[in-house]
């Protein structure tokens, strides 16, 4: 047997490994549009993320009644909440938006380690309290099967409210969304994951809006760099930027840049975390 025909059994082999994962991922997506079309009326928490997305997608392509609802804040990024509105109008749904004020809960600026838990649980006694004059008791969430291998401290308060997570009821892990979404067609399908504002400041730093329009302005003024995930974290006046692993080198070379974008915000002190994103 030659190089060649080694090389077209192992890619013949790879191909058929592929499309088992892809045959198994469109049966759990199926599973799982015939398990919210039996809920009757369902409420979708979207944010625009891969995961939430999908599950908009399922219950869009089951027999439920669908009510779609975002929450919208300072908190959040208002270009990520565009994205999300769009991508929105792409699938042909109307979203229903949610008003958070977190600011203003002494339990959420204090910034203990329940900070998401106390975001989360707001968010959805929010929605719950939507759903009441609509006759909707089946609530929705994106969490799939990575997210379990974290500590997450919001998770607690969806299993309090009874929040429903169809993606880790057919064991949809995050690969498998995003090959899902890239096969339907839906344009988020590799867009990187995003969280709000307040994840920029470490726990027991109190929160203020100042500081969340600095760390706004600061990503603001990095976005033209293109990093597939970026976070500039707020320690006062020292600001820590993380980009993925291997962005690492093309950060370093525009040190010089970055310096002269941020110090004008206040950080007399840029860094950069050297394990990267997500270390």
């Amino acid at each position: 047997m030659n190089v060649n025909h080694v090389r077209l059994k192992i890619n013949n082999v790879a191909w058929l490994v592929l499309l088992k994962r892809m045959n198994e991922a469109n049966e759990k997506y199926q599973q799982m549009v015939n398990s919210i079309g039996g809920m009757g009326k369902v409420a979708v928490a979207f944010s625009g993320g891969a995961d939430s997305t999908l599950l908009l997608k399922a219950a869009l392509d089951s027999r439920a009644e669908v009510t779609t609802f975002m929450a919208v804040g300072e908190i959040f990024f208002l270009e990520e909440q565009k994205k999300a509105l769009a991508l929105a109008e792409e699938l042909g749904v109307k979203v229903t938006l949610i008003k958070t004020d977190l600011l203003n809960d002494e339990r959420f600026k204090r910034n203990w380690e329940d900070r998401c838990y106390i975001c989360k649980s707001t968010i959805f006694q929010l929605i719950k309290k939507a759903c009441l004059d609509r006759e909707i008791t089946n609530i929705l969430d994106g969490s799939q099967m990575d997210d379990l291998k974290e500590v997450r401290p919001g998770r607690a308060a969806l299993v309090e409210l009874n929040v429903r997570s169809p993606l880790v009821d057919v064991k949809l892990n995050k690969e498998e969304v995003r090959s899902l979404l890239k096969e339907m067609g839906i344009s988020n399908w590799d867009a990187p994951g995003n969280t709000c504002l307040a994840t920029r400041v470490p726990y027991d730093v109190r929160i203020t809006w100042e500081q969340l329009k600095r760390v706004k302005k600061a990503e603001a003024l990095l976005a033209p760099y293109n990093f597939k995930q970026l976070r500039v974290r707020d320690h006062g006046n020292w600001a820590r930027i993380e980009v993925a692993p291997e962005e690492i080198p093309r950060l370093f070379s525009e040190r010089g840049k970055v310096v002269e974008l941020l110090r004008p915000l206040g950080y007399r002190r840029v860094s950069m975390d050297m394990e990267g994103y997500g270390h």
